[in-house]
């Protein structure tokens, strides 16, 4: 039977559903269970488990086999990819294999011609697959052999040298949802494609790294920004200015928000590609990184009536992360909450939630000033950019509500400097800020490579640590999970500012810095540097990110 003939039988899908999945697969040439899990008719799992039973073969995790390098060496990686077929351990006198779709007897014969030698096949998901296949061979496309992304961009370059007219383009729109896909399964936080004279150049930023991709010809450049332009809904005959769009784009049962940002440059278009992935990023207070005290304090400022509320930060440190996971606190049943927002990233039950549009004049200002004529108790602005919204968000906090929202400073008592530079009373300042969150984003060791290790004395020495204090050292010796980098993943390291009496009294009569600072400390505050070096004792992190996170302040 064919696997779309199985899954009727199983009861996951029916007849239409099964004409509409193949019509988009011929457009798309995906798997079909991979399609038909994009279109919302059935789950990857469910299909992967409907043709194991089918096959009467066993199901498995790829994603959390170990795998066996002498059982990979049977297999060339191109073979494996385009097989859909990835060697898991011998087994005696036959090789356990992982497929996507069991039921493939052409590809199985394949598969004991080129390893020689029986093979056992065991089912799988069809993306889990893909993810272990960049596991075992590598997914960047460095290295030797052909990655997916390598073939994808071979069939591209063929499509496009034969197809003068231009009448199909399923290759490249598999290159371009490679593209995607790499960038989501490597956990990027962007995807960047930067045209040069010969090459478009496509790069990941991964746990706040740039990191080189794939080069790509320049000959598909132009089809490639196209393709996206397409997606986002942006103007095809539009080149000389910047634009912004977003895309839903399918991913491993659910769908993926991208916002696309194209700016002209001399060589062509560039395009960045942000990955907002909202299963990487959980809203509580709990999985920010924050140690219990801290969330108690949080806590208690959020629960204030009124009052401004800031967290502050670089670009991409988690600010709105971490004003969404307080937001879930309330209780949003008793109290009206509104949030204006550019753009709105995470949907928040019984709120109202409103974009910003400067195009058709919805500003942050502007909204700002409609939003107080609708009874709210909370109100969230996204940003405060200019003069104006930040002296309508203070007024907001002094007439009964409870404003959160965020700035650009490097350091929680920055921030008082930074609202008086944006000709805000002093005193106005003082009476409504409620507390400040600042944060970064350190890099995680890696859980799968990570080891004790004891510094030399000039090593904590650089970073202000007194190698007499002790502590339980770590880090990562680097493996292929983590790219050998030694980090995998990131977390948020926080200096809460709640604002006192005391601090408020020194605010409202301009006192200078360094008093701030003293004041500061002596009511519990301490600063990025000091809880970098606590998280390093405890072997949270690495040293190297005490040293960045020090080089800041």
């Amino acid at each position: 039977m064919k696997i779309g003939r199985i899954l009727i039988a199983a009861g996951l899908i029916d007849e239409k559903q099964l004409e509409i999945a193949l019509a988009e697969q011929d457009k798309t040439g995906a798997k079909l269970g991979a399609t038909l899990a994009e279109l919302g008719f059935a789950s990857e799992e469910a299909v992967s488990h409907a043709l194991a039973n089918q096959s009467g073969v066993d199901h498995v995790d790829a994603d959390r086999e170990e795998l066996e390098p002498a059982a990979l060496a049977l297999v060339p990686e191109a073979t494996a990819r385009r097989l859909n077929a990835l060697p898991l351990r011998r087994e005696g006198k036959a090789l356990r294999v992982a497929m996507s779709d069991p039921t493939d007897i052409v590809a199985i014969d394949e598969l004991q011609r080129t390893a020689r030698t029986f093979v056992r096949v065991v089912s799988t998901g069809h993306r889990q697959l893909l993810r272990a296949l960049d596991r075992a061979y590598g997914g960047t496309g460095g290295g030797g052999g052909s990655s997916a992304l390598e073939l994808a961009i071979q069939r591209a370059s063929e499509e496009a040298a034969s197809d003068a007219a231009g009448e199909s383009r399923g290759a490249l729109v598999a290159l371009v949802d490679e593209l995607l896909m790499l960038a989501i399964r490597r956990g990027a936080t962007d995807l960047h494609l930067q045209p040069d004279k010969r090459v478009l150049r496509a790069r990941l930023r991964v746990d706040g790294e740039l990191t080189s991709g794939a080069a790509l010809p320049s000959s598909l450049s132009g089809a490639v920004v196209a393709r996206i332009k397409v997606l986002a809904g942006l103007d095809l005959s539009e080149s000389r200015v910047p634009q912004d769009g977003k895309i839903r784009f399918p991913f491993d049962k659910d769908a993926i928000d991208l916002r696309v940002s194209t700016f002209p440059t001399v060589n062509g278009e560039s395009v960045v590609i942000r990955i907002l992935d909202k299963k990487r990023q959980s809203l509580t207070l709990e999985s920010l990184g924050l140690d219990g005290e801290s969330q108690l304090t949080l806590r208690r400022m959020a629960q204030r009536p009124n009052g401004l509320i800031l967290t502050v930060g670089p670009t991409g440190s988690g600010k709105s992360t971490t004003l969404f996971a307080l937001l879930r606190t309330l209780d949003s049943s008793r109290r009206k909450v509104i949030t204006l927002e550019d753009p709105v990233e995470y949907e928040l039950p019984l709120a109202t939630q409103c974009q910003v549009n400067e195009r058709a004049g919805l500003d942050f200002a502007t909204g700002l000033r409609s939003i107080l004529r609708h009874d709210p108790d909370v109100v969230l602005v996204g940003e405060m950019r200019d003069t104006e919204t930040a002296a309508l968000a203070l007024r907001a906090a002094m007439t009964g509500h409870l404003v959160f929202s965020t700035l650009h400073t490097n350091g929680a008592l920055e921030t008082v400097g930074r609202l008086v530079d944006m000709q805000l009373d002093r005193y106005a300042i003082a009476s409504c800020l409620v507390g400040v969150a600042a944060q970064r984003l350190v890099r995680r060791i890696c859980e799968h490579c990570i080891e004790d290790w004891t510094p030399e004395p000039e090593q904590l020495v650089a970073v202000d640590m007194a190698p007499e204090a002790g502590g339980k050292f770590r880090r990562g010796a680097g493996c292929e999970r983590c790219q050998e980098s030694g980090h995998a993943g990131r977390e948020a390291l926080f200096e809460l500012l709640e604002v006192t009496p005391a601090l408020r009294r020194s605010i409202s009569r301009g006192a200078h810095a360094d008093e701030l600072e003293a004041q500061a400390r002596s009511d519990g505050f301490v600063p990025f540097r000091e809880r970098a070096q606590r998280s390093a004792r405890e072997g949270r992190i690495s040293l190297d990110e005490v040293a960045r996170v020090t080089a800041e302040n």
